[in-house]
């Protein structure tokens, strides 16, 4: 809670201060695990202001005799004023009553005390509690206020505390009250009472700590340091100490992956590593107190990680005792869904679904051999009794099992890769197999969610599906896979063909549009603009398609030319929705000059526009969509100026040629013409969408 507890401070104070008209600057926040606090520099007192309350219509203020009526004397009651006071004024729907005074002016040391207790009250938890009879409620009970403007104390109350100009230091190494004399000492008094209160310096202090401690012993080490596990070790500690401990060697012999899970995710311990990057049988503790015995501390973090890994080992050893094959019979025995009926149904359907997704992707014979080998073993560790303690550890288990069965590497990879991404943030399947098996898996849970009505509502996901569809949406521009989107969700379909649910076309329909809908929800987070997004997927099959054009559209919208480009585009356009379709256009029958200018240009402005495209692929053949894609736009500027050399003729037809003629035959062969020309410009993108739009 520490890190979001800190934000909304900082931005509920600003805000605060906004909302008066009190002027900020150099707003500093500081939070540990025991603290929250701001250093601000405010204006002494807000700027005067002239604020206009309205009333009554003028019409209902005053009687015929000109005399305010009960509207008037109340209004001007409610204002303070005389009724002489008033004033009239002329507005958009007619004459009313007003009343103008100056405002604003107040000091700082008036407006703080109320916006700082406003500000405590309604700090934004998950959870808050309450303790004795106090009714404010907070994370935890509130210790003490300490609250100074410059040298003076302000009078401020909170949860029946009465701040003071005295706050604490360290809890164990500098429990004494600190006092402190101007606001501006805060952080130079705390940090000599032990605690480093700003929390970016914190994280660097601990980050040092873990370094310097991995680096002692015999071989040296390296600390395998994560930042998600730094930034949750900063808010557990208000000044960190490194220990160094010791793993049992009994314990060395699982795998690497559930040594790591129980010391970080469950211990926060960093693991060590030797100069081949291979665990040494030592980790590194953060502590928040310096003990003058520090093997005791050692000795009590030893113990409970070898009470953990005890657990890990008996798990392995009594997993050990059936194949990762025999484990995935028990999945029967897994509900997955109520309707949509064990995880061994599921595991079925995504076999059909990725057998018949390999075939519209063209994988090769060994793949295809691959995926027959790891479709009887897919999601089968989550039955074992390691993954049933540490879930985090699925997919990872299946690999440790399956290479200890004697798997090949490539197959004990498959399997790990099926469940991945696990996370927003995790990484992406590396392999072709992989990446189907995750694929189809995610495809099988939204067509079965979305037949059976679960779909997300509004702030509403309780199944995930999102996450699912920003997972998918990755990974189809990873694979780099040009096949249309709707038809992968047809061929993941086909695990339904005998199911438990029927899907009727519009489930198909409508989980192809939620992925496309993550498509340019990803992108928007990249700083695309909507037109732009819209102009790419509607002139796309493909996710990765879609994504490239988002690429180009930005890059050719840079081009002076494109703005007149996409106004002719759009006379072009609507003249060709008149055009025949089929119908082909014949040269032979070109009277005016233009005409055979236009179509000259045809031919290699669409080649311009393909090779654009294909330059695209070849700029970002694939890429993770969560992360910007790295385009050399240079090198599509060649291909952009091809295109766009389409203008002058077609600018010139539009002149000079009178499209809708009475000749039926001559008319059809012009708007075939014009058909062309939208038809090669929207190749690169469905830039109607784009009219107004800014780059």
């Amino acid at each position: 809670y520490v890190a979001p507890a800190a934000d909304a401070l900082q931005r509920g104070f600003v805000e605060a201060l906004k909302g008066v008209g009190l002027g900020c600057a150099e707003v500093t926040r500081f939070a540990t695990p025991r603290r929250l606090a701001l250093s601000a520099d405010v204006d002494a007192a807000c700027g005067r202001r002239e604020e206009v309350r309205r009333g009554p219509a003028e019409s209902a203020a005053f009687d015929a005799a000109g005399q305010p009526t009960r509207a008037a004397l109340g209004f001007a009651s409610s204002c303070g004023v005389e009724v002489g006071d008033l004033e009239v004024e002329e507005g958009p729907k007619g004459r009313y009553l007003v009343v103008r005074r100056e405002a604003g002016g107040e000091r700082a040391e008036e407006l703080l005390p109320g916006i700082l207790a406003e500000l405590i009250r309604t700090l934004p938890a998950k959870r808050k509690m309450r303790w004795g009879d106090v009714d404010t409620p907070f994370v935890r009970p509130i210790a003490w206020l300490c609250a100074l403007l410059d040298d003076a104390v302000l009078p401020l109350s909170v949860a029946g505390i009465e701040a003071g100009r005295s706050t604490r230091g360290h809890r164990f190494l500098h429990p004494e009250p600190i006092v402190l004399a101007h606001a501006s000492d805060y952080q130079a008094a705390l940090l000599a009472a032990e605690v480093i209160a700003d929390r970016d310096e914190r994280a660097a202090a601990v980050r040092d700590a873990v370094v310097a401690a991995a680096a002692t012993g015999t071989p040296p080490g390296t600390a395998d340091v994560a930042d998600a596990l730094i930034h949750e070790v900063v808010d557990l500690v208000e000044r960190p100490f490194a220990v160094v401990g010791l793993i049992d060697e009994r314990f060395l012999e699982l795998p690497d992956a559930v040594l790591r899970t129980v010391m970080i995710h469950h211990q926060r311990f960093v693991p060590v590593l030797d100069a081949q990057g291979r665990l040494l049988p030592r980790f590194v503790a953060v502590a928040n107190h310096r003990v003058a015995d520090e093997a005791l501390v050692r000795g009590g973090y030893e113990r409970v990680l070898a009470g953990r890994l005890f657990d890990a080992r008996f798990f392995w050893e009594a997993d050990r005792r059936k194949s990762l094959s025999q484990h995935a019979w028990a999945l029967s025995g897994v509900a997955f869904q109520r309707e949509l009926g064990s995880m061994a149904d599921k595991v079925t359907r995504v076999a059909l679904g990725a057998t018949a997704m390999a075939k519209l992707l063209g994988y090769g014979s060994d793949d295809r051999s691959l995926l027959d080998q790891a479709l009887p073993l897919f999601r089968a560790d989550l039955v074992t009794e390691m993954v049933g303690e540490l879930p985090e550890l699925e997919g990872t288990m299946a690999r440790a099992y399956a290479l200890a069965d004697g798997a090949t590497e490539a197959l004990a990879a498959a399997l790990e890769d099926a469940v991945l991404p696990r996370s927003p943030e995790d990484g992406l399947p590396q392999g072709r197999v992989g990446a189907l098996l995750s694929v189809a898996d995610r495809l099988d849970k939204l067509l079965g969610f979305f037949a059976i009505g679960k779909r997300p509502t509004g702030s509403a996901d309780p199944f995930a599906l999102r996450r699912d569809g920003v997972a998918l949406a990755r990974m189809l521009t990873a694979q780099g896979w040009r096949v249309p989107l709707s038809e992968l969700v047809a061929a993941a379909a086909e695990g339904y063909a005998d199911g438990p649910v029927v899907l009727d076309p519009s489930v198909l329909a409508e989980v192809t549009a939620f992925i496309w809908d993550r498509v340019e929800g990803l992108l928007l987070e990249q700083g695309f603009d909507t037109p732009t997004l819209r102009a790419a997927v509607e002139a796309s099959v493909a996710v990765v398609g879609a994504a490239r054009r988002a690429h180009l559209l930005r890059t050719l919208r840079k081009e002076p030319q494109f703005e007149m480009m996409q106004a002719l585009y759009k006379r072009a356009a609507n003249l060709a929705e008149h055009a025949i379709e089929g119908f082909e256009v014949a040269p032979e029958r070109f009277e005016d000059p233009a005409e055979q200018q236009l179509f000259d240009a045809l031919a290699p402005a669409h080649a311009a526009a393909e090779r654009l495209i294909e330059a695209m692929h070849a700029q970002i053949p694939a890429w993770d969509l969560a992360r910007p894609a790295d385009v050399d736009l240079s090198a599509l500027a060649p291909w952009a100026e091809e295109m766009l050399k389409l203008k002058e003729p077609l600018d010139a037809f539009l002149d000079k040629v009178m499209v809708m003629v009475d000749d039926d035959a001559l008319r059809a062969n012009r708007l075939a013409l014009l058909a062309a020309v939208a038809a090669t410009v929207r190749g690169v993108g469905a830039i109607e969408h784009l009219s107004g739009a800014s780059s």
